[in-house]
């Protein structure tokens, strides 16, 4: 990571100060197993490697916020400073309305449930996780329950695929309370694309499922979606935010909120090394990311 992605970073992130990479396989032994040490003293990390990244991501998540975390086989292994940069998005985000209880919705939590386990711990913010996959939900439920957070997240199975909200908002078991946000990072590529093995190389190897990487459309299309439901159920979530992966993507988002009529938006940046990706947030709510919340562009 560059100096300037470090100066660029959110100023609350705690990676701005980057890892000690000797110093931390001596604290975590798991972690240990999986480093290379060099005749200079120093340690390599080989980001090639699927394993390596597993044990890295619990091992900062362990670290960084006390958070003892398992992902299922093949699941996707989650960048910390990036999530981590999204919560603190999240956190200028809401700050203006002033909330004496915070409540959220984790839009395809995988296994790792991170975003959720980080808005409670961090913050106390109260989560609703919800996921498809029953693995994935097996093992949200688990990481829940490991760090003792029963109290703050629900983790919801979506029977349905094609909905986003729906299975929720619709359940006799739901919750009547509103909810301030929700948090989502979409599947990127089109499951129906030719050119899925056509990727560009990356320093990092890729992790998981299918499910995890592709649906039908990419995206966008798994965006649109979630602008179709924010607004049937705008009462019921008052910032609606989502990620992208790719650039093109962001102005065809925009686009289509426009097309819908929806005015209040804000957009922001995020960078990880080599790999940037773009936010996006919208509100049918006069008092949330007005005029007070501009656009931002933070690195990570």
């Amino acid at each position: 990571m560059t100096r300037s992605n470090l100066k660029n970073m959110h100023p609350r992130n705690v990676l701005r100060t980057p890892p000690n990479y000797t110093k931390l396989p001596i604290k975590h032994k798991d972690f240990r197993r999986v480093c290379t040490l060099n005749l200079n003293g120093t340690v390599s990390v080989d980001f090639r490697n699927e394993h390596t990244l597993r044990e890295l991501a619990k091992m900062m998540l362990l670290e960084y916020f006390d958070l003892k975390v398992e992902f299922a086989p093949g699941s996707w292994m989650p960048t910390l400073a990036l999530r981590l940069n999204y919560v603190l998005w999240l956190e200028d985000l809401l700050e203006p309305l002033k909330l004496d209880t915070v409540r959220g919705i984790d839009i395809g939590c995988g296994s790792s449930c991170v975003y959720s386990l980080l808005a409670a711990k961090k913050n106390k913010w109260h989560m609703l996780a919800l996921d498809l996959k029953e693995i994935n939900i097996e093992y949200a439920q688990k990481n829940v329950e490991r760090n003792e957070l029963q109290s703050l997240i629900e983790v919801h199975q979506q029977p349905d695929k094609t909905t986003i909200f729906k299975s929720y908002f619709e359940s006799p078991n739901a919750t009547k309370d509103k909810f301030h946000f929700c948090i989502c990072n979409p599947p990127i590529f089109d499951s129906n694309s030719p050119n899925l093995t056509r990727r560009p190389a990356s320093r990092t190897v890729r992790t998981g499922s299918a499910e995890e990487l592709t649906c039908e459309g990419g995206e966008v299309e798994f965006v649109q979606r979630i602008i179709e439901e924010s607004m049937l159920y705008k009462e019921r979530v008052t910032i609606f935010t989502t990620m992208l992966g790719v650039k093109s993507n962001l102005p065809k988002i925009l686009d289509y909120l426009k097309a819908k009529n929806i005015s209040n938006a804000r957009t922001t940046e995020f960078h990880q090394g080599r790999t940037n990706r773009y936010n996006v947030a919208w509100s049918f709510h006069k008092e949330a990311i007005g005029d007070t919340a501009p656009n931002q562009k933070f690195c990570c």
